[in-house]
């Protein structure tokens, strides 16, 4: 007959159960060829998590879970545990899953067999052979690693095979975002404001360039977060436009962090830009007459009324720059110099020229954070730090123009 083991109190441990040598108590029992582990320093709160453990198999809660593929786990876990999330959130798992894990090898494989190393190899050739940033792998890595990690919490897991996967790989440097020049912005601005065609956007770009605001900051605006009179934007809100079960739809949210809710100073010639799209919506009839979660009457929107989306903009701004570039060109040419040439930009590019010229005429980070919305000042301080470098040289440069040293 098996001797019953005891603890260092002399205790009886229950069947299964055992003391390791740092006095935490741990139950072991295999159970139809997956084996279940539970921990606690105090026993009776050991023989508690038994019996709730106990009952959950019996009731065949976790039973089949392990043997479930991990694109099966993934549904029931954004329906369980992620139905909390932003509409927002929402898509974006879904986007990075349905890209970058549904048809890889660990999609189909059976939770239980998945390893350490076989998420390594999937971050490998997505960084890799994909070519994808960095950043975006990690933020895939946050969510496969949540998905393992509620397994685990719930103990249908005995270990989260994503722990420390990120770490593993490779680092590819991260492609540096470039503001647009002080040169490269004049002419862009002038080449929007001289064109029959473009000039009609000037304002939203106007916008973009003396506020700083994100894009979905803009595309949401409406007429009521405008006081033209005091000369100030309240950012309050952001509007989206994305996929929700299979149809593109636009939605409203909150800004992104609490740092997003911010009031802007506007510019006065950007005010000027703002009184004159009025003018033009109130002579014209055109107005931002549709209703996106109770928001109505936005400032920048299509001649059908409807507010812009992300690839709108990105594809109006190609067709500045593309324009722009074809008319410098032959300007150049006609002058026998080298082309001023644009390069293709995406609206957040515009938010990182605005913080980029601020940096430069700003010495109050706090200030610049609060305006930019930035919930860490250490991604001010990043862009500061980078801008006061870059000034100076410059003014070392000019320093050395001025001074005779030798």
């Amino acid at each position: 007959m098996a001797k019953n083991r005891k603890d260092n109190r002399g205790r009886v441990l229950p069947p299964n159960v055992s003391q390791k040598s740092d006095l935490r108590y741990i139950w072991r029992k295999m159970i139809n060829g997956t084996q279940y582990v539970l921990t606690d320093n105090d026993l009776n709160e050991l023989k508690k998590k038994i019996i709730t453990k106990e009952s959950q198999l019996q009731n065949g809660i976790y039973s089949d879970i392990p043997k479930a593929t991990l694109n099966e786990w993934f549904e029931k876990w954004m329906d369980i545990y992620k139905s909390n999330l932003k509409l927002t959130t929402r898509e974006l798992y879904t986007r990075y899953w349905n890209n970058y894990v549904r048809e890889s090898n660990i999609g189909d494989m059976r939770i239980d067999r998945i390893k350490r190393v076989h998420i390594v190899e999937l971050y490998k050739e997505l960084l890799e052979n994909k070519e994808l940033a960095t950043a975006t792998v990690h933020t895939l890595h946050v969510i496969i690693y949540g998905c393992f990690e509620d397994l685990v919490q719930d103990n249908a897991l005995q270990s989260n095979p994503a722990k420390k996967a990120f770490s593993r790989i490779g680092k590819r440097p991260a492609k540096k975002r470039e503001p647009l020049t002080v040169k490269q912005q004049e002419n862009f601005i002038t080449f929007v404001s001289e064109s029959p065609t473009y000039r009609v956007y000037l304002p939203m770009f106007s916008f973009f360039l003396g506020t700083g605001v994100r894009v979905s900051e803009l595309m949401g605006l409406t007429w009521k977060d405008i006081d033209l009179f005091q000369g100030s934007v309240s950012i309050n809100h952001a509007m989206h436009y994305t996929n929700v079960n299979g149809k593109m739809t636009y939605h409203v949210t909150t800004p992104k962090s609490e740092s997003g809710n911010r009031d802007i100073p506007l510019l006065m010639d950007l005010r000027k830009q703002l009184v004159h799209l009025r003018d033009i919506d109130n002579l014209t009839g055109s107005h931002g007459t549709a209703t996106i979660d109770g928001y109505t009457d936005f400032v920048f929107h299509t001649s059908k009324g409807m507010p812009y989306s992300i690839a709108s903009i990105n594809q109006i701004i190609a067709r500045i720059v593309k324009r722009y570039n074809q008319q410098e060109t032959e300007t150049a040419g006609k002058e026998n110099r080298d082309p001023e040439l644009l390069p293709v930009f995406s609206p957040h590019i515009l938010r990182h020229t605005f913080c980029t010229r601020f940096c430069e005429n700003e010495t109050n980070v706090k200030v610049i954070q609060e305006i930019m919305g930035h919930r860490d000042i250490s991604t001010t301080m990043d862009i500061y730090s980078h801008v006061t470098k870059e000034k100076s040289t410059e003014i070392m440069n000019d320093l050395g123009n001025k001074i005779k040293i030798c």
